[in-house]
């Protein structure tokens, strides 16, 4: 039994835990928590060069804390997300599909050659989720990699954080 719980440790240290939403989101909290802000790149799915890792990891530097602030973080947001992480939904069932696609495909690039992220949501979004704060723009989008979920983009987090909150 022992063997067993160590195993599960270790391969949670060495590989991560983010096989789900909630686990890549926990991580991001660790991280940002101990301020290893460098690592927060690992889990997050690269658009246009360094583009939104930047856009991430720059609101956590500042604590832009507004509701309304674009790339505003807050801990307490990033715990309720994490505590709502089974609200996200396939990005193809929301209202936002259409604005997300064609906003993401004329603005951003895929760092990976294969584009993945680019032609899933060509071909229906089948593996990118969204929690969003109904009747505004305002959404966190992950992508299902592989099995691995990657954080690509998050907009008025706080607002999306507190909408979730409320709605519950």
């Amino acid at each position: 039994m022992k063997k067993v719980i160590f195993t599960l440790i270790l391969t949670g240290l060495l590989f991560g835990n983010d096989s789900t939403i909630g686990g890549l989101l926990k991580e991001i909290k660790d991280k940002a928590v101990s301020k290893n802000y460098s690592s927060v790149k690992k889990n997050i799915y690269g658009l246009n060069g360094d583009f939104n890792y930047n856009w991430v990891v720059g609101g956590m530097k500042h604590k832009n804390s507004a509701e309304s602030d674009d790339n505003g973080f807050s801990l307490e947001a990033l715990n309720t997300l994490i505590k709502h992480s089974n609200s996200f939904k396939p990005l193809s069932k929301s209202p936002l599909y259409g604005a997300v696609k064609k906003s993401f495909l004329k603005s951003f690039k895929d760092n990976d050659p294969k584009a993945p992220f680019s032609k899933d949501l060509k071909n229906g979004a089948k593996n990118i989720y969204i929690l969003d704060a109904p009747k505004t723009k305002s959404m966190v989008l992950v992508f299902n990699n592989g099995g691995h979920y990657k954080l690509v983009w998050w907009k008025e987090m706080i607002r999306v954080a507190n909408r979730v909150k409320g709605a519950k």
